[in-house]
């Protein structure tokens, strides 16, 4: 069995793309990913890989296997696609490393990437075995901008029953599902 890590913004959830969700609950999602540090790079030895850092971060190893204009998808050992204009080196067949984000689809691709020419089918029902609340503090953007991030030298987490539960530091919140994928409803990559 697999065992993933994946990032859920709370907007997500405020927007009503999904229920709330909740430890020990079967759901469906397709993934999506965040990674601009992947690069090409040579065959990768031993095959797709995911190895997880923090949180629903990942060092990756994963091959391109659907490329158009404004989409593509690696195979990381589970299928994730990234909404973008893909790089230059981003072509079928392609091999790619490096850190990444692995995230729920916040709803791109259940309605709209879904019925590209050629797209894969991407979606993986999961058990979520834990919920996660993102505890890191907010502090002021050090490039002046009228914006907060994290302090990422205060990373940290608390379990919590469900998504419903929110950390009201006035800005959005972040889970991570701890989630074993049951079934995939993916194309075989070939």
């Amino acid at each position: 069995m697999v065992t993933i890590n994946v990032g859920l913004d709370g907007w997500i959830l405020s927007d009503g793309n999904y229920d709330d969700f909740r430890a020990g609950q079967e759901t469906k999602f397709a993934l999506e990913f965040y990674g601009p540090g992947l690069t090409q790079v040579g065959t990768s030895p031993g095959g797709p890989s995911l190895d997880h850092e923090m949180g629903s971060g990942y060092l990756a190893r994963g091959q391109v296997v659907y490329s158009a204009p404004e989409v593509w998808v690696c195979d990381f050992g589970v299928l994730a696609y990234r909404e973008e204009q893909p790089p230059d080196w981003a072509h079928f067949g392609a091999h790619a490393a490096g850190s990444i984000y692995l995230g729920v689809d916040p709803f791109i691709y259940f309605e709209r990437l879904h019925n590209l020419p050629g797209m894969p089918k991407l979606t993986y029902r999961v058990l979520i075995r834990q919920v996660l609340l993102e505890t890191t503090p907010w502090i002021p953007d050090p490039k002046g901008r009228f914006a907060a991030i994290r302090d990422e030298s205060r990373t940290g987490f608390r379990m919590v029953e469900h998504t419903g539960v929110h950390d009201n530091s006035g800005f959005g919140s972040h889970f991570v599902l701890d989630c074993d994928i049951l079934e995939s409803e993916v194309d075989p990559v070939t």
